[in-house]
């Protein structure tokens, strides 16, 4: 997001009005979510005034001279976008450094490294993630985003333009605009069509794309191809109005829950759209005296800025001050924004973009220092990769060696309760750490199957197996796979694990973003058919992730919904499937547990003393296991391990010197394994029912 500088001073006070309300409604969105759930739409605000503002620039000189010149106009741009964005990106690697612990540095360096280079929306797209993604956290510069759409969009914009320009193939002296009247609007509608068709049919990565976005850098585009709307006042003035209501109605309305961009981002850039084609009516009842107060004036003039600085901050306090942000850590938070803000734009943004060093000289100085600034930034953020890489591989020889070595009360053993076992070798040890773990992949399993959905294998070869099983659930599921495999090998069983992140098997609809629900959904209907094909399984194990949101249905509690849904589901399965395992899912880690492990492990403490979690912080209710232990349905069991993670009142995120959790909740490999023989005694314990 970048709101772009017209090139004729005194700047328009609606523009700069509704920059100021743009990036007033991202960062309360940001800082006070549930105040302004839809407040995301200030940066499709930004996008419009772009749009148009850039536009109007290149048409000015294209009927000046007939053509537009690119080295200068990328010269500009850069000279306005690059230099504070690079210095909020140096500042976010050098306080990763300083205060945020090892385990978020890939991810913050990486995206550091995407956003330096203008890429960002589309790493955020490659990884279908949301700002506040399960599982992973936010970085101090997913912000960029819109910043990498807008560069993009300046990139293909003007040549766009200089194309049709030149297609007209008229002189100097007047340049009727009938191609650009032609080829603009048709791609904006090309554009609008996908981002509608993208948004409904892959909503994460249709958010971040550019060509999803290009149609409201177009709508402003089109703007200003129309002539200046001079007269009819009472229309402006209505016009301005209705489009600051527009921009309100979507802030206020609009949730993350919303399909979005799609058809519901044409009433922001609407909205913002008619405000910049009322320009300033003087008429009485008009709004421009309330848009042209100093306030909201200098707000405009630092928006920029504002944008760049209030995301990092927010995201970093956390860590700078080694407790949560409350609602008056907030304020001062947007007060210090608005400062750095200010002396950016004075110091930073002003002096760069019209002082004598790069202003008054060829493009190719500005390209040069952006070069050379840009190279700068990137080392550190490499050099920062480089570091944590090298921690990890250390971190991953020392876990190979631990295992290896085979100590005796390690991971679950630790907590036996049937055998008390201690080994003070593990006192302070954490295999693997928090940073190792997150490359760790669950337990490798084969594919044997694609449709109608994926299906691997695991334990026992089919040709020796004495039995078929299947795993099935979500992604808490899959993370149970290490250690049923181990009970697989034991036993001669051949395993199949039909999992889908996100997804339990249930007849009650969980909340899921589209299309992820109808998948589910889908995937739900499926999987009563596929038993019915398979017959030769007869055992089927089932994990879901509890503390969900479901739809609830009218006249149902939302547990009790939850609980009836699976009943429903397990009735579904055929006859063949003989025995239904439902595994009590486990408990989950603060968000600030990993790095609390890291600090332990840095002072030589006990991380899981240290790290602990209150019993009911850890552990949600678990609707599945509820649902099994009232079925009244013979072939359903349940097996509960959780006493080998928690004790009657905390939770332990290091266990025997094993690391429990790779993330907040998903378990890792090293731990699970180690649940495996307790799981194979519990298993046993039920066999002896089925016969």
């Amino acid at each position: 997001m970048t709101p772009t500088t017209a090139v004729r001073k005194p700047l328009r006070p609606e523009i700069q009005a509704l920059r100021a309300l743009a990036v007033s409604l991202v960062v309360v969105y940001h800082f006070w979510p549930a105040a302004l759930s839809g407040g995301f739409v200030g940066v499709d605000v930004f996008f419009a005034i772009s749009g148009f503002l850039i536009t109007s620039q290149l048409l000015k000189e294209v009927d000046r001279t007939g053509s537009v010149s690119m080295p200068a106009f990328w010269a500009r741009r850069a000279r306005r976008i690059l230099p504070p964005a690079l210095v909020v990106v140096l500042f976010c690697a050098i306080a990763t450094i300083v205060f945020v612990p090892l385990n978020y540095w890939q991810q913050f360096f990486a995206e550091m490294r995407a956003s330096t280079t203008y890429g960002q929306n589309w790493h955020l797209a490659s990884t279908a993630v949301n700002y506040f993604a399960q599982g992973q956290g936010p970085s101090p510069v997913e912000h960029y985003w819109s910043l990498s759409a807008e560069e993009q969009f300046y990139l293909v914009w003007p040549v766009l333009i200089l194309v049709a320009a030149k297609v007209a193939g008229v002189g100097r002296v007047h340049i009727p605009r009938r191609p650009l009247q032609v080829v603009l609007p048709a791609l904006t509608a090309l554009s609008l069509a996908y981002g509608i068709w993208r948004t409904a049919t892959d909503p994460a990565a249709a958010y971040f794309t550019t060509p999803t976005r290009a149609w409201e850098f177009g709508a402003g585009g089109l703007l200003a191809l129309l002539p200046a709307a001079v007269g009819v006042t009472k229309l402006r003035a209505a016009a301005s109005w209705l489009g600051l209501a527009a921009i309100g109605l979507a802030a206020a309305l609009y949730s993350d829950a919303t399909p979005f961009p799609g058809v519901a981002a044409l009433l922001p850039v609407l909205g913002a759209v008619a405000v910049m084609w009322a320009g300033s009516p003087t008429l009485r009842l008009a709004p421009t005296r309330l848009l042209r107060v100093r306030p909201v004036q200098f707000l405009g003039d630092i928006s920029y800025a504002v944008y760049l600085w209030h995301w990092p901050l927010f995201i970093l306090a956390p860590f700078a001050l080694g407790v949560a942000v409350n609602t008056d850590t907030k304020v001062v938070l947007v007060i210090i924004t608005i400062v750095a803000a200010w002396l950016t734009k004075i110091v930073i943004e002003d002096p760069v973009r019209s002082g004598p060093l790069l202003a008054r000289r060829r493009a190719s100085w500005t390209f040069g220092a952006a070069a050379v600034a840009t190279g700068a930034v990137l080392a550190v953020t490499f050099w920062g990769a480089a570091y944590v890489q090298a921690q990890i591989n250390k971190d991953e020889r020392a876990t190979d060696r631990m295992l290896a070595s085979r100590p005796k009360c390690f991971g679950a053993a630790a907590r036996d309760p049937r055998h008390a076992c201690s080994n003070p070798k593990l006192k302070f040890a954490v295999v693997p750490t928090p940073i190792a773990a997150i490359n760790r992949p669950n337990a490798p399993c084969r594919f044997v199957q694609t449709r109608p959905f994926h299906v691997c294998a695991f334990g026992t070869p089919r040709a020796k197996a004495t039995a078929t099983i299947a795993l099935v659930g979500d992604s808490h599921a899959s993370h149970w796979r290490a250690a049923l495999a181990v009970v697989a090998q034991r036993k001669g069983w051949y395993g199949l694990s039909i999992t889908r992140s996100g997804c339990p098997f249930s007849r009650t609809k969980k909340v899921l973003r589209v299309p992820l629900f109808s998948q589910c959904i889908q995937w739900n209907r499926q999987l009563p058919h596929w038993f019915a094909t398979h017959p030769q399984v007869s055992t089927v194990f089932f994990v879901q992730e509890s503390g969900q949101k479901w739809v609830v249905p009218h006249g149902q509690s939302e547990y009790g919904a939850e609980v009836s849904g699976f009943t429903k589901a397990w009735r579904t399965l055929p006859a063949s499937v003989k025995h239904i395992v439902v595994i009590h899912d486990t408990p989950k880690d603060r968000d600030s547990t990993a790095a609390c492990v890291e600090r332990s492990i840095a002072k030589h403490r006990q991380a899981g003393l240290a790290c602990k979690v209150p019993r009911g912080v850890a552990l949600d209710p678990d609707a599945e296991a509820t649902a099994a232990a009232h079925a009244h349905m013979r072939r359903v069991q349940i097996v509960d391990l959780n006493r080998f993670f928690c004790d009657r009142r905390w939770c332990y995120p290091v266990i025997g010197g094993a690391l429990v959790h790779k993330d907040q909740h998903h378990m890792t490999v090293v731990f699970a394994t180690t649940l495996g023989p307790y799981l194979n005694a519990d298993v046993d314990r039920l066999m002896k029912r089925w016969k």
